[in-house]
């Protein structure tokens, strides 16, 4: 009897390490499954990121490539602005297309103020400002025939 309990202890025990042996293997594939599949999603985050970086680049560069196109058109307008409001090209326009006509006296008027009385004042007491004139501080009417 003896030796019929210690095979059965014996299969017991195998019974126990096969057991053992196959959650091991067990545990062993489903670790191994799960890192498959974390290491795939890290890839994936990985790709989204940089592609996402490669996209702004793209991006980066269109928008330089556009400012740069707008700052040589802006050049352009503020060229042509400043040829459109040249005064030579006014006057061409008012005496070839308008018919205008320039004037052989100009007159000029201003408002009398009590800050231009005195510096007239000033100015006609010393001898040596009797020719200057303060933004027509004597606020009379002054016919020019110079042009």
């Amino acid at each position: 009897m003896l030796r019929r309990r210690k095979k059965r202890q014996t299969l017991l025990t195998e019974e126990k390490e096969r057991v053992i042996t196959d959650k091991t293997h067990y545990c062993l594939r489903t670790e191994c499954l799960l890192s498959a599949i974390l290491i795939g999603v890290l890839a994936l985050f990985v790709t989204w990121g940089s592609s996402a970086i490669v996209k702004s680049g793209y991006e980066l560069v269109q928008s330089r490539a556009s400012l740069i196109k707008m700052e040589a058109e802006n050049e352009l307008l503020r060229l042509e602005l400043a040829q459109l409001k040249s005064p030579e090209r006014i006057r061409k326009i008012a005496v070839g297309q308008l018919g205008l006509v320039r004037p052989n006296v100009v007159y000029m008027a201003a408002v009398e103020s009590t800050a231009a009385r005195t510096i007239v004042a000033n100015a006609e007491a010393s001898p040596a400002n009797e020719q200057r004139s303060f933004l027509f501080g004597n606020a009379l009417a002054e016919a020019h025939t110079s042009r």
